[in-house]
This record gives structure tokens, sequence and C-alpha cells, in this order.
């Protein structure tokens, strides 16, 4: 081999005929590792390497043979006394011996392994040095010029490679560095995203959909049919499908899909169409939000302390009660229960505020009980209810207010070990077709009520007996 390379490098016609061998090997589809890795294996080099600056004015290095060298073992080579000290006109300078005390620190392999050597300086199209070409080999040659002939017609085949490979290289490089970001949004992103093909395969699955869902991407595309692990029901599934393959999602849409417990989600999904015509699932989980809007909109209609609607609520369910009746619809009539405890003040002051609310939760209670499905318990003052029963004449209102009576009687509040028997009057107003002021309905209510007290208490009365 070292004969070999002695006749290249040190025989003008080898040299020759190495270079044609050499240069049908070199093309710009190689990449500049590979490029390196043939020019030592035809010229017997042992180490080559390429400096080249980039556009943003970073110096990027290539090596390639048997010794191992760094970037920054180039970067302190070029940057040099010993480099400096040369005119800065020279495109060419060779070392006949000891390069590698030149290249690498003392402690490196190659500090006493390299001995000849030669670097050439790549010009750009304006003349301007871009960079930097260098050979080594392990063995003193002794016609050196030739070797720097050698390398300068190297330099200029390939010097158009160079920077069409290492423009190539940084695009390619560039590609890689989006298709990893990309990658990482897409696994670490707190968005759901998935995407099933069209034969109903997932083919996309992202770290928050396993999350969120409890199933893995291979749990999920070795399922039939991925979508009834979500979607149970077929008529919904069936949404679901169209919804992806037959006209996709411009806005997000509300869906309920089912964790791998059984929890049910409320999730935003929106389709987005790629080129490729496959469709990309992006979704948010919105199910806490819901559950915390679900109760705020509960706090906002429930009296704090009974657990019933509260004023403002239950006259709504009254207006729209009204507005149902107003249709002519026979099934709209209901009837109104108001209700109010009797001596509420005397309780509260003999037996304190505590139990004075504990009377009223216990009343809720009872009443609540008995009432029957449809109906709309609300509290209209402190001690004072409203009770809306839906489908209901005067008649059977009159039966559950005594009803509840009786109740409260068997099932008095139990205060330590004291008993406290709850007494209540009671107007009841029956709701006929066509009836919609609400002002007036509560009047002839109140009016029942007050008629109620003012009677005795502890009674019923009908607001129709006194039209």
């Amino acid at each position: 081999m070292k004969e070999k390379r002695r006749d290249i490098v040190n025989d003008s016609m080898q040299a020759l005929h190495a270079l044609a061998k050499l240069m049908p090997l070199l093309n710009s589809q190689c990449s500049l590792s590979e490029m390196l890795g043939t020019i030592n294996r035809v010229l017997g080099s042992t180490l080559a390497w390429v400096s080249v600056d980039d556009d943003d004015g970073l110096q990027r290095v290539v090596c390639a043979g048997d010794v191992t060298c760094h970037s920054f073992e180039v970067t302190d080579f070029l940057a040099s006394t010993t480099l400096q000290r040369h005119n800065r006109s020279w495109r060419v300078v060779y070392w006949k011996e000891h390069i590698g005390r030149a290249l690498f620190p003392p402690q490196h392999p190659g500090y006493t392994q390299l001995q000849s050597g030669v670097l050439c300086k790549l010009s750009s199209h304006d003349w301007h040095c871009s960079g930097y070409f260098f050979l080594a080999f392990d063995e003193r040659l002794n016609s050196l010029p030739i070797l720097k002939n050698i390398v300068v017609v190297l330099v200029e085949k390939l010097k158009d490679y160079f920077e069409e490979i290492i423009a190539r290289e940084k695009t390619a490089q560039e590609m890689q560095r989006v298709v990893t970001q990309y990658k990482t949004l897409f696994e670490r992103a707190p968005v759901l995203m998935n995407s099933f093909d069209k034969h109903n395969r997932c083919v996309l699955w992202n770290a928050e959909c396993e999350k969120v869902f409890g199933w893995s991407m291979a749990e999920v595309a070795a399922h039939s049919d991925p979508l009834v692990l979500f979607y149970p029901d077929p008529e919904e599934r069936r949404r679901v499908r169209e919804s992806v393959h037959v006209s996709p999602l411009k806005d997000m849409y509300e869906w309920h899909p089912l964790r791998r417990d059984g929890m049910q989600l409320t999730i935003l999904w929106s389709n987005i169409l790629l080129p490729d015509n496959s469709i990309l699932n992006i979704g948010l989980d919105i199910t806490e939000r819901k559950k915390a809007e679900l109760q705020l909109a509960v706090k906002a209609t429930t009296d704090d302390l009974t657990g019933c609607f509260n004023r403002s609520a239950i006259l709504q369910k009254l207006k729209s009660a009204l507005a149902a009746n107003s249709r002519q619809d026979a099934d709209s009539q209901f009837c109104v229960l108001m209700f109010d405890l009797d001596y509420f003040k005397q309780i509260n002051d003999e037996w304190g505020h505590l139990v004075g609310d504990a009377a009223l939760i216990h009343f809720c209670d009872r009443l609540r009980e008995i009432s029957p499905a449809g109906s709309a318990l609300g509290r209209v003052g402190g001690e004072e209810f409203l009770l809306l029963l839906a489908r209901t004449d005067g008649d059977a209102a009159t039966r559950l207010s005594n009803q509840l009576r009786h109740i409260l009687k068997a099932k008095p509040l139990l205060v330590g070990d004291r008993k406290l028997e709850l007494a209540f009057s009671a107007g009841v107003v029956e709701v006929g077709l066509g009836q919609r002021d609400t002002s007036a309905l509560l009047t002839r209510a109140d009016k029942a009520l007050y008629d109620a007290k003012r009677t005795g208490r502890g009674k019923t009365v009908l607001a129709s007996d006194y039209l």
C-alpha cells in the first residue's frame, strides 16, 4: 500500500492515472463524508477533511479517514501561527513531515502518526476564500509538488460539488429540524391529535390522546373498529364517521366519547383536510370545564341552604310554565302551591337560628320525597316556598299538601333528644289554559296562603274558592 501511495504522489503519470480513476467516483450525489472516504481510498491518504463557511458565517467541518479529527482541532489548526505566517495570497501549503504536530496536541495518536500533508484553499466564484481542503499521509513523501498539483485539480473539480452538497445537506438538516419540531409538537402538544385512515385504522395517536382516553396507539390500532371503543352507540358512531370522512368540520364541535374506564368525556373536535387527502382530528378535552360550568349554573339557580331552586330560578320556571300553558296545550296545565312555615320566628327565637336552618332543610327534604317527577320546588322568601306541579289539578295539589302534613308529624325534626314538629300553611292556584300573567298568579297564590294563615294556620286553601 505504501509503495502504491509513493507511486501515486511521486510519479506524474501515476498521479494522472489516479486522478482519472478518482474523478468518475466523485459527484454531487455523494455526501461530503462519502466523497472524502473515496479520496482517501484512491490516493492512500490517512486523513481528509473539508472546512467550509456556511451562509450564517459558521464553520462546518467534515472529516474522514483512519485518524479521528474534531472540528475544534481543525479550527485551531487554521488559526495557528504557522499557517498565518504564509502570505495571504497563498493557495496551497504543504508539509514534508510532522504535519500531525501542527494539527493535533501531543496526546493525540495523529500527533506522531501523520507526516506529510497538503492544505488548499477553496475559492468562491468571486475569488474569496470560502473554505479549505486538507489531505494527510502517515509517511514522509518525496515529491510533494505533484501532490500539490493533484490537490489543486481535485479542488477545482470539487468546489462546485462542495457548495451543492453543503447546500443540499443544510436543507436536509433544516428539514430534519422542522420534522423534529413538528414531531415534538405532535407528541407533546396539550391537545388531542389523531387520524384514522379510510379503513378506520388508527395511523396517528399522540401522547395527549393516550393520557385523556387511556388507550395506547397499539391498543387502538389492534381493534377491528376503534371507534367502538369511544362511541358504543351505532348511530353516534355513524355521525362521527360521516363528520370525518364525508364532510370534514371547519369549526369545532362537541362530541361525547367514552374514556377507557367508561367515563363520558366532553371533547371539542375539528377536522383538518391534509394535502394527501387524509384528515387530522384535533380536539380539546373540556370535560372539567363543562363540569365547572354546570356547577356554576347549578349554584346560580340553587338556594345554598335548602338545595331547591332560588327565587330567581323558580320564578323563571313559573314563566316558562305559563308560556307553555298559553299555547293551549292540554298537558301544560299545572298547579302552584305556596307554602309558609307556621310560627317560624318562634322556632328561631326558642331553638336558635341553626335549628331554624335545619327546619327549613327538613321541610324541603320531606316535600321533595313526595313531589312527583317534573315538579319544581323553589324558595321565594325566608320560610316561604313555591312548588310547581305539572299536569295536576287543585284537588291533587291539596292532597299532596295534606300528605306532607302527615309526614311532618310522623317524621319530626330531631334536635338532640328533642323533637320539633313542623307545621305550615299553603295556598293553591289551579292554572287553566291561556293564563300568562305571572304577577296575577302569584298574587292569587299569596292571597290563598294569607287566608289559610288568617283562618287558623295549618291548612291549605284553594284560590279558586275565593275568586
